[in-house]
């Protein structure tokens, strides 16, 4: 997909969380070569010894955690190819994870606000874990906030993205960045459902 054409385009906060992802990932991938290369050395002069074997095996362990980080970026743009009706357009995505109304452990997946609905699809680990799709009519959603915020900080604080739904518990989103998203949210409702908001 040519990037010039993105319909909607890049947001600030895709391009912060692909940012943040290459990061982990470039990182993850210089320790990797370089316990590769380690491996390779102790093998020639020391031969394979208990020390090798355990390094072996954290590099393994690396390697897999390198990819789901992968996995991760890819998933930060996926929400652009989910199917819409004839109807809706795509407005807004990101990848952050669902906070449960019952609270405990969060969710990753995707959520994807076109002009009649917000979606929610778990990545394939939260499936495995409980989590299942959700949506929300967009005529249903209102107040968008970043809580908790510390005012006391020189940076905005805050960590979850909370969503008043009419009628129904609150949607809680937790990303990196969570206020880029926030702002990201709330215009794109404004675009969707276009009756003032709180």
């Amino acid at each position: 997909m040519d990037k010039a054409a993105l319909d909607p385009p890049r947001s600030a906060s895709e391009k912060a969380l692909q940012s943040r992802q290459l990061f982990q990932v470039a990182l993850q991938v210089l320790l990797v070569v370089l316990f590769v290369a380690q491996l390779s050395f102790r093998a020639e002069t020391g031969g394979h010894d208990g020390i090798w074997f355990v390094m072996l095996a954290f590099v393994v362990a690396l390697a897999a955690a390198d990819a789901v980080l992968v996995v991760r970026l890819l998933a930060v743009t996926s929400w652009r190819r989910l199917p819409v009706r004839p109807d809706e357009r795509l407005l807004w995505g990101t990848f952050a994870e669902r906070v449960l109304p019952s609270g405990g452990a969060a969710y990753p997946g995707r959520f994807a606000l076109s002009t009649t609905r917000l979606r929610y699809l778990p990545d394939p680990i939260s499936r495995l874990r409980g989590a299942v799709a959700e949506e929300w009519p967009a005529a249903a959603l209102h107040d968008v906030r970043v809580t908790p915020v510390d005012a006391r900080r020189r940076r905005r604080g805050g960590r979850w993205v909370m969503v008043d739904v009419e009628g129904g518990d609150p949607i809680t989103l937790m990303s990196a960045e969570a206020h880029l998203v926030a702002d990201e949210l709330f215009e794109a409702l404004s675009v969707a459902t276009p009756a003032p908001r709180d």
